[in-house]
Parts: C-alpha cells; structure tokens; sequence
C-alpha cells in the first residue's frame, strides 16, 4: 500500500489506537490483580491475628468468631480440586507467609502451611468486582471499530472520483461525479461535476464555431480552385493556386488543433514510409522540390499512429525544412527509435521553446501563423511520443522519438 496514502494513514492510526487500547486494558488488569492480591494478603494477616486470638477458644466459639470476621472455617479436606495457588505480592518475597492462598472460581482459600496449627479458611467477603473494566473495554473498541468503518467508508468515494477524473483527462467528458452525500467529499465531487458540465457545454460551442467558420471558409475555397482550373495557366493564375492552397492547409492546421482538444486518436498499424509519402502529397510540391526530400532506411519501419494527424506533424516538419532551407537536400532517416528529419539552415535566433507556442507570427518572416511546430509537438504528445531538436554544423534536426 501507498505509505502516502490517506487509507495507509488512517489504518496506521487505528492500529496504533488498538494496540494503545489493548494495552491500557492489560495495565488496568494488571493493576486490578495486584490490588486483589493486596487486599487477600491485608485479610491473611487479619485471619492470622484472629487465628492467634481464638486459639483456645472451643471450636464453636471460634467458628462464631471467624464468621463474624466473614471467615469461613472449614476441614482440611475440603479444599475444591480446582483450586489453584496465587502468589502474595511483598517487599520480602523470601520470608515464607505461614499461610497458602487459592483461587477457586471467585472464592479465595487460606491454607496453613503447618501440621501444628492447622487450618483451611474461605474467604467469605464479597470481593468487589471489576466487571465495569470489561465493560468499558468492548465499548471502546467497538466505539473505535466503528468510528473507522465509518471513516473509511466516508473515504472510500475518494478513489471512485479519481477514476473519474483520470478519465476525464484522457478526454472521457461524459463523467458523472454527482453525489448525494453531506460530506466534504461529496461537495468537491459535485464541484467538480458542475465544472465538467460547463467546460462540456463551452467546448460543445468552440466546437460548433470553429466546424462553423471551416465550413464556411471551405465553400468559397472550394469555388475558387473551381474556378481557377477553367482559367488560362498563367502567372497570376499560379499565384492564385498558391494563394489557395495555403489557406487549404491553414483550414486543415485548424482543423487537426480541433481534433486534438476535442476526441480521441484513432490509431492503426501504419508503415513509416507510406505516411511520409501522404505527407508529401499534401504539401502539393513540384517535381524539383520533391527530388530535394531523400527518405534513407525507413521502409521497414510501422508504428501505431492516428494516420491523419502524423501525417499532418510530418508534412509540418517537412514544409518547415523546405522553407527554411538554405542548400542541399532535406533527409529523412529513422535510427534508434527516431524519425528524424534534418536539413541545413542557419542557426534560429531565438531557442526552440519560443516557436514552440502557437500564433507567434513574430518568428514567422512569411507571415505564417506559427502553428506548425506547435501542432507536431501537440501529435507528438498525444500518441505519447516526443519530438527532439538539435542543432549541429549549421544542420537543423528534428525528430520524433517513438520510445
């Protein structure tokens, strides 16, 4: 069990309550013995005295006597056969007592231990007894027992809300927290359920806009490449294309962002080098730009992926390396559990944290809205993976570590 755990600290803390309790109860009996035995020795020397005094008294008068004294005096023979010794407390447990104690089934016995004075007294007297001791003990530990049942089972809804919690961080929306206890727990479980009811109904609206403003972007792009492919192939027609199929890809960057907060991913066993080929299809290049990509040793190599989100990381990284470029060719290679995509540019001006975060359009000289690094590191979180950059002899690389 968790040593950090409210359940481990609270069975910690029972525990030493009982053993406190049990512990307590064997010093009082303990106590309670000793004082019985005082008292039995304080009435032997009492006996002792009377013993002494009636000596030579008849046997009837000295029956009187003692029974007076709440003795009873009895013939040698009759002491039970279940009775057992009990040891006398005294400072001088040396100097022998001129009397045995026994203990019979609550009644105490005085046996001389002389054949010259002999004698067998029962104890007549009511001894008090100590019942209530037992008493107050099973109150106690059933007070106790109870008080931690009932404790526990307060607790006990506190792993059922951090189930629901985990699952709603991993994108489950429809949990249900509610609760009808009066508890502290219970108010922090329907806190958080009113919580996830309204970051429900504000993603449902973000939902619903964004789907919104793709849809209407989408018509009049649409119409527009339409259009464009009736038109004479000329340079303004060729700029239009491009003009277009950079809004395409800045409908669909939103589009991903929006299928990142609001679903799960949908994997499936793909290989390396047929995304890396949908990604290349996307970027719409031509043939020259094309021939600068070399893929190196990544063929044999399939991972589980959600295809239409890595697709989109890697056409991100990849139209980075080609815009940025400076000479050379752009390689793609996968080694020890990494794709890695390098090409040679100078050195960037300012650390890779700061291109990181998304609509920072002041690191971005094409007016861009900086959101591809930011979408491949947000893919690359979500499958669990990590993208990694270095920079070294004016190469940039970047690389997603599957391991």
């Amino acid at each position: 069990m968790n040593r950090h755990s409210i359940f481990f600290k609270l069975n910690l803390l029972f525990s030493l309550a009982l053993l406190m309790l049990v512990l307590l109860f064997l010093f009082f009996m303990f106590n309670t013995k000793m004082h019985e035995r005082h008292l039995e020795g304080e009435r032997g020397m009492e006996l002792m005295r009377l013993l002494h005094h009636t000596k030579h008294l008849p046997l009837a008068q000295r029956s009187a006597e003692l029974k007076e004294a709440q003795f009873e005096l009895l013939e040698a023979q009759q002491l039970p056969e279940t009775a057992r010794p009990l040891a006398l407390p005294g400072k001088e447990p040396r100097i022998r007592k001129p009397f045995i104690l026994y203990s019979d089934a609550g009644s105490y016995y005085f046996q001389s231990r002389t054949s010259r004075n002999p004698f067998l007294v029962r104890e007549k007297r009511e001894v008090e007894a100590f019942g209530g001791l037992y008493i107050i003990f099973v109150l106690l530990l059933f007070g106790l027992s109870a008080l931690y049942l009932t404790i526990r089972r307060s607790l006990k809804p506190l792993k059922t809300l951090a189930q629901k919690i985990r699952r709603f961080a991993q994108g489950d929306h429809t949990v249900d927290t509610a609760s009808q206890r009066q508890d502290e727990i219970a108010m922090i479980a329907n806190e958080f359920n009113d919580a996830v009811k309204t970051i429900g109904e504000l993603q449902s609206s973000r939902q619903l806009f964004l789907r919104n403003i793709m849809h209407e972007l989408k018509t009049p792009l649409t119409k527009g490449k339409l259009t464009l492919a009736m038109m004479e192939k000329n340079g303004q027609a060729l700029y239009l294309d491009t003009l277009f199929n950079r809004m395409d890809m800045l409908i669909n960057q939103f589009a991903h962002i929006e299928k990142l907060q609001s679903s799960q991913l949908h994997r499936e066993h793909r290989n390396v080098y047929t995304l890396l080929e949908e990604a290349i299809e996307n970027l719409y290049l031509e043939q020259a730009q094309r021939d600068l990509i070399k893929i190196d040793n990544v063929t044999e190599t399939s991972i589980d992926v959600d295809s239409e989100l890595f697709v989109s990381a890697l056409s991100n990284l990849l139209d980075n390396a080609l815009k940025y470029s400076t000479s050379c060719n752009i390689v793609v290679t996968i080694k020890e559990g990494r794709l890695c995509i390098s090409n040679p540019a100078e050195a960037m001006p300012k650390p890779i944290e700061a291109y990181l975060k998304p609509f920072t359009t002041e690191h971005h000289s094409d007016g861009g809205l900086g959101l591809g690094l930011y979408i491949v590191e947000s893919i690359a979180s979500a499958h669990g993976f990590a993208l990694e950059y270095r920079y070294e002899e004016g190469i940039h690389i970047f690389c997603i570590r599957f391991k």
